[in-house]
């Protein structure tokens, strides 16, 4: 016959089974690698987001982390994205414009670079001279 366990070790088991069904939930839930699969837009929208997160006690919501947002688009759009992240009261601002606006004058500098390297990469470098082969004289056949 089996011996009841004691009350705490039966709590930590149960404890450790559910940490565990939470930890494979979460990880299906946010995919590795969904940030980078996005296009350079979207991933500007999905930093803003991130960055613009605040903590809130009210709300006890932990911020989300690219991956999560990421995984979000792949499932409605950036509006849905922004109105659900104010109910669980990790954003502030009043619209996503604004969410975007505020990270794009942030990070002005870092664009601006990103756009001048961008810039000197698609520019066609100029094409060298070829040099010109000035042919050599043929010399006079004797006779004629």
């Amino acid at each position: 016959m089996l011996k009841p366990l004691p009350v705490a070790r039966a709590l930590a088991i149960a404890a450790a089974v559910a940490l565990a069904f939470v930890v494979a939930t979460a990880h299906a839930e946010t995919a590795p690698g969904a940030f980078a699969r996005l296009s350079p837009g979207d991933q500007k929208i999905v930093r803003a987001l991130f960055e613009a997160q605040t903590t809130s006690r009210t709300y006890g919501s932990t911020p989300l982390t690219l991956d999560q947002i990421a995984m979000k688009k792949q499932r409605t759009g950036w509006g849905e994205i922004f109105k659900a992240m104010k109910a669980q009261g990790l954003l502030s601002e009043k619209s996503l414009g604004e969410v975007v606006s505020r990270y794009e004058r942030q990070h002005a500098q870092v664009a601006r670079k990103a756009d001048n390297a961008k810039a000197e990469k698609t520019a066609k470098p100029d094409k060298p001279e070829k040099p010109s082969m000035d042919r050599p004289e043929r010399p006079e056949k004797p006779g004629r």
